[in-house]
């Protein structure tokens, strides 16, 4: 007799994901892929850190990190953009995002919630 299949690891590498009502906070927050001039909805974005859970952190760490103050929308053409050439995203207070180019020049990409 065989033994028992070792359970399949799980898609997001036990990673916390966030609820259901933070995802949604986050894409009515945003509205749209928050990089500057990118128009691509935020429904069709993906989530991304602002920033990331050091990999040894501890499950409070890691909670802390799936907040919405923590998460912003980007489209994947951007995602791979701010991971392969190093923008860096900083979300403030008031909605809008500062991002700092590998050159170090900024740009504000101004608060755009969309009221439904």
């Amino acid at each position: 007799m065989a033994p028992p299949l070792a359970p399949a690891p799980t898609a997001d590498r036990g990673r916390a994901r966030p609820s259901s009502q933070t995802v949604a906070r986050v894409l009515t927050r945003d509205g749209t892929c928050v990089f500057p001039g990118c128009r691509v909805p935020a429904f069709r974005c993906d989530l991304d850190h602002v920033v990331a859970p050091h990999p040894g952190a501890d499950d409070d760490a890691r909670a802390a990190a799936e907040v919405a103050d923590n998460l912003v929308a980007l489209c994947r053409h951007h995602r791979v953009v701010r991971a392969r050439d190093g923008w860096r995203p900083d979300l403030r207070a008031d909605g809008s995002v500062r991002w700092t180019a590998p050159s170090g020049h900024t740009y504000v990409r101004p608060f755009a919630a969309r009221t439904a």
